[in-house]
């Protein structure tokens, strides 16, 4: 099996994986966009005028006979309509204004034109800004004005029948602006709600891509860089000293297991339909004694000690205690060249204190404040709010000091 492959591929689905994007807003069909619904009101109200002036009869007593001036007032007042897309206050002027010209001018004022008005109105409360909301209101009060004041025999009755209708209208126009801001601010919740729930996403993703990176690093690294150190010192000795190369040889065989055997873990990690699935034993602090063991097997030197109430350490904080102890003597068997390393666990009532130092060469080329490994361990023990301290002795050699605070009282 090519668990490089098997390795890689999650990581690059998981990579190329898009964060499912915000649900886009609603969008209004193009017919009922402002302008086409514009247009449509101005072309019926201009129908629907023209056909009443056609079916008109006899005209009552006190108005003037209908003529072309009628017409022309009658038309521009339903084609006032067509810029509503535009400003529905300006049409409501446009509108009232024409209405008021042909009760001035002694008309039969045209239900067309009424309409209009009435139309325009209902628009600007429902779709304006409020202050234009409001001077509608006065637009509409004045034209009411000019009208009963120009209007032949009116009654109270009339007055109050009509200015109840304009009022009822007002009141459904005003219902459906406030309803209108509650979806828009229900809409704009919702936006940022989805803007929210993806950063997190790309956060959880980007968090997920680290931990895995750190996982391979720590791990398979650990494990590879044992195999290389025994892989060079057995081509060096499979000629003069067979034995030593078998010893070699077998410890590269456990190391290699021990990766293979990591691999499969994540993978099965990666893969498992729920938490269930995904429970095989990871490495942690009861495992320090193997790891020291393969480390001098490795060729390093490496003494352990534990102080203090061993206790149990919950999963996370027990991964990143071995993960701490474990880069630090990668990082020892990598630069130190010919040392010893000294491995300290404490366990203290409310921490637990890692040291690991060696008296090797320390860390070249800049590697104690760049390497890929103590960016790992630093980023591992600010998950937990510890203290980590890496860096070369005073009298040489290189330290690693590492304090994980434990909840009080857990055992």
């Amino acid at each position: 099996m090519d668990y490089t492959a098997a390795v890689e591929k999650p990581l690059e689905i998981l990579a190329a994986t898009p964060v499912p994007p915000a649900t886009p807003a609603h969008h209004r069909p193009r017919l009922l966009d402002p302008l086409p619904v514009s247009i449509s009101l101005a072309l019926l109200l201009t129908l629907a005028g023209l056909g009443e002036l056609l079916a008109r009869g006899g005209v009552p007593a006190g108005y003037r006979e209908g003529g072309v001036a009628l017409i022309i007032l009658t038309v521009a007042s339903a084609l006032s309509l067509g810029m509503l897309w535009w400003s529905p206050l300006g049409s409501l002027v446009v509108a009232t204004t024409l209405l008021c010209a042909q009760s001035l001018a002694g008309y039969q004022f045209t239900q067309a034109a009424v309409w209009a008005a009435v139309i325009a109105s209902f628009a600007t409360v429902t779709y304006d800004r409020w202050s234009r909301a409001v001077a509608a209101g006065f637009i509409v009060a004045a034209g009411l004005v000019v009208v009963f004041v120009t209007y032949p025999g009116l009654t109270w009755l009339q007055a109050v029948s009509t200015w109840a209708v304009l009022s009822v209208v007002w009141v459904i126009a005003v219902v459906i602006r406030l309803y209108r801001g509650s979806a828009e601010r229900a809409e704009r919740r919702a936006a940022l709600f989805a803007a929210d729930r993806d950063a997190r996403a790309r956060e959880a993703v980007a968090e997920e891509r680290a931990r895995l990176a750190r996982e391979l690093h720590d791990s398979v690294g650990h494990a590879l860089n044992v195999v290389v150190l025994h892989a060079a010192a057995a081509q060096r000795v499979i000629a003069s000293k067979p034995e030593l190369a078998r010893e070699a040889l077998e410890s590269i065989e456990t190391s290699s297991r021990q990766a293979l055997g990591d691999i499969e873990r994540m993978l099965g990690i990666l893969h498992a339909p729920d938490a269930e699935t995904c429970c095989d034993v990871a490495p942690g602090m009861s495992q320090l004694g193997a790891l020291c063991e393969r480390v001098r097997d490795a060729g390093l030197p490496v003494e352990l000690n534990v102080s203090g109430a061993a206790r149990r350490l919950p999963a996370s904080l027990d991964l990143t205690a071995y993960r701490i102890v474990q880069e630090s003597l990668t990082n020892t068997l990598k630069h130190a060249g010919k040392a010893r390393a000294f491995v300290s666990v404490e366990y203290r009532s409310d921490a637990l204190r890692i040291d690991v130092i060696d008296d090797g060469r320390g860390l070249a080329g800049g590697a104690a404040g760049g390497g890929r490994g103590l960016v790992g361990m630093r980023e591992r023990v600010a998950t937990f709010r510890g203290e980590l301290e890496a860096g070369p002795r005073a009298e040489g050699g290189f330290a690693v000091h590492a304090l994980l605070p434990l909840e009080t009282g857990e055992r």
